[in-house]
């Protein structure tokens, strides 16, 4: 008897050599998880997009780089700095809008925190052409101030544009972009420029825009208008000079320091040769409407900077 269950030992110990899979069919077999089905439309990646905080999206597998004994890497942390500084200076960076498609260069607090503005870009590849549209939105007062700008999503809720330029138009080439110029210091205007051209010659002209927030929140955008034909006026007047014949341009530099309804601007024509002739430095009341033209000279200007951006930068 002893012998038989010897053999049929060895036997089987033969049989799990030859089928190692068998030895351990046992064992709980691993459950793989399902493939993540990836938006196959812009509608489906816009809603997938929704309520996902900034500090959720993240790129998956990538990992800061952390310090060590040879190598030391700054941690990355925000702080507030002004917008509007150096005065009119600011400019939307869309280098990669040919890439993506669309983008927010930034978005801009005012000085108390309620409220952001921002300019949203849009390039049609079959057209080649640049279109924008600027929005001025609530914030969550109930966060931190930090908070309140990191956790502003564009795509949490459906936003109706301010002001739109070339959105409902198509015309190859065609250049229209809006931007921020500041926040006035009662957080109640809001100064933008529109520039036109072409992506092949360059900008040609640049509108003024107001925006005003009144207290119970509605927001209206005037184009001014009757700033532009008021400087075209004086030289008529004055110099009996048409700048409609020259490449005439106005440059915003914001709001006036020691007047907060007065918007501050240089004004230029450029020669034959494209070289700059300076018109002056004027302003325009946004209350009473009245251009003032305030120095014929190049002169420095108290201009405020009022709204804030966070700004990424190393320990």
């Amino acid at each position: 008897m002893s012998k038989k269950i010897c053999l049929f030992f060895v036997i089987f110990l033969l049989f799990l050599l030859i089928n190692p899979v068998f030895a351990f069919s046992f064992r709980k077999k691993k459950i793989e998880p399902p493939k993540e089905k990836m938006p196959e439309t812009v509608e489906q990646w816009e809603l997938e997009a929704q309520n996902i905080p900034l500090n959720l999206r993240e790129l998956e597998g990538y990992t800061p780089n952390k310090s060590d004994k040879k190598f030391y890497y700054p941690t990355p942390h925000f702080i507030f700095e002004k917008y509007n500084s150096p005065a009119g200076s600011r400019e939307a960076n869309i280098e990669n809008i040919k890439k993506d498609l669309n983008s927010i260069p930034y978005i801009v607090t005012d000085s108390k925190f309620q409220y952001v503005a921002y300019p949203r870009y849009y390039f049609d590849a079959e057209n080649n052409q640049i279109s924008s549209a600027f929005f001025i939105e609530k914030l969550d007062t109930s966060k931190t101030r930090k908070n309140r700008l990191l956790n502003y999503i564009h795509n949490q809720q459906e936003r109706m544009p301010v002001i739109e330029s070339g959105t409902k138009k198509i015309y190859k080439n065609l250049f229209n972009g809006l931007a921020l110029v500041d926040w006035s210091k009662d957080s109640k205007k809001v100064l933008v420029k529109e520039k036109t051209g072409s992506l092949l010659n360059g900008i040609y002209k640049t509108y003024l825009y107001v925006c005003f927030i009144d207290d119970e929140g509605k927001i209206s955008a005037v184009k001014l208008d009757n700033f532009d034909r008021a400087i075209k006026n004086y030289f008529i007047d004055i110099n009996n000079i048409l700048l409609v014949n020259f490449r005439y341009d106005i440059y915003p530099l914001g709001f006036s320091a020691k007047d907060d309804n007065v918007i501050v601007a240089y004004c230029y024509v450029l020669d034959k040769n494209n070289k700059k002739i300076f018109l002056g430095i004027w302003g325009y009341n946004v209350l009473t409407n009245e251009t003032i033209l305030i120095s014929k000279d190049m002169k420095k200007i108290d201009i405020s900077a009022n709204g804030i951006f966070l700004k990424q930068v190393l320990n």
